[in-house]
C-alpha cells in the first residue's frame, strides 16, 4: 500500500484549495458577465440575454439614494455558489436559502454627470438575495464612452456580488464557502489609519469586494495594479485619503491579490 508523506499530503491539501478558488472565481466571473452584458443591452436599447421586465419606484420596498427615470428588474437566475450550511440561520430559512437572484437596474439618462452605484441587496424584495445597479449619465453621452460604462458595470456587478457571498460580514443570509480564515488575512486593518474614507476601504468586508470588481476587468497584476493605484490616487486627489494611508491601502490590496487570486496572470 503506498503512503503519503507529510510535505506531499500538505501540497495535495493547497492544490485542492487553489483548484476550488479557481472554480468559485470562474463560475463567478462567468455569472458577472452575464449580469453585465444584459445590463448593457438594456442600457443601449437592446434585448438582453437574461428574462427582465420594467418596474416603476413604486414597486421598491428600498428606497435608493439615486433618482432614476427608469426601473427594471433583471432575473439573473440561480447564485453559482453554494452557501455553507453552518452559516444559515435555519430558524430563518427553514427550507435553506433559495439561490435565485435578481438584479434591479436603475437608470437615469439627464443625469449632470456619470456615475455608476450599486448595493447589495434586493430592493424590490422579490427574492432573498439581490443586486441594485444604478447607472447616471448625462443627455449627451457619447457612444464611445459606452467601454468605460460596462468597465464601471462590470467591476460593480461583481463587488456586489462578492458582498452576497460573505455571510453575516456584509448582512447576508449565508456565507458562501472559502469565505473565512484566509479569506480575511490583511496586513493592515482599519485601526492603522485615521481617516473615514481609509477605514472603509480597510473593512475586511470590503477589501475582497473591491479587489474582485477590479479583477473583473483586468487582465493580470500589472492591470491590477495600475487601475488600483489610478482608484486611490483619486481618493488622494479629493482630499479623502493621505498618500500614507494610500500606501497602506495598496500594499493590503495587492497582497490579498496575490494571496487568494487562483487565475493566470496573477
Amino acid at each position: 500500500m503506498l503512503t503519503m508523506d507529510y510535505d506531499d499530503f500538505v501540497a495535495l491539501v493547497r492544490e485542492t484549495l487553489r483548484e476550488a478558488s479557481r472554480s468559485q472565481d470562474k463560475r463567478l466571473r462567468a455569472f458577472s458577465n452575464s449580469i453585465t452584458r444584459s445590463i448593457m443591452a438594456i442600457y443601449s436599447n437592446r434585448t438582453p440575454e437574461l428574462e427582465y421586465f420594467e418596474i416603476t419606484g413604486d414597486d421598491l420596498v428600498v428606497q435608493p439614494n439615486t433618482l432614476g427615470d427608469e426601473f427594471y428588474e433583471i432575473n439573473a437566475g440561480n447564485f453559482p455558489l453554494a452557501f455553507d450550511p453552518d452559516s444559515i440561520d435555519t430558524e430563518m430559512y427553514e427550507d435553506g436559502i433559495d439561490p435565485f437572484i435578481t438584479v434591479v437596474l436603475e437608470i437615469d439618462r439627464d443625469a449632470h454627470g456619470f456615475n455608476v452605484s450599486a448595493s447589495d441587496k434586493n430592493i424590490t424584495g422579490t427574492s432573498e438575495l439581490g443586486i441594485h445597479i444604478a447607472i447616471e449619465t448625462p443627455l449627451n453621452f457619447s457612444r464611445n464612452k459606452l467601454g468605460m460604462l460596462r468597465n464601471e458595470i462590470a467591476n460593480a456587478v461583481r463587488h456586489e456580488l462578492e458582498h452576497v457571498t460573505q455571510g453575516d460580514a456584509s448582512d447576508q443570509p449565508g456565507r458562501a464557502f472559502a469565505r473565512d480564515g484566509k479569506y480575511y488575512e490583511f496586513l493592515h486593518t482599519p485601526s492603522e489609519v485615521e481617516s473615514g474614507y481609509a477605514k472603509y476601504l480597510l473593512e475586511p468586508h470590503e477589501i475582497p469586494a473591491h479587489i474582485r470588481g477590479y479583477a473583473q476587468n483586468a487582465k493580470g497584476m500589472k492591470e491590477l495594479k495600475q487601475d488600483i493605484e489610478s482608484f486611490l490616487t483619486g481618493y488622494v486627489d479629493h482630499d479623502r485619503v493621505t498618500l500614507k494611508e494610500k500606501e497602506i491601502i495598496f500594499n493590503t490590496w495587492i497582497d490579498w491579490a496575490k494571496n487568494n487570486i487562483n487565475r493566470k496572470g496573477y
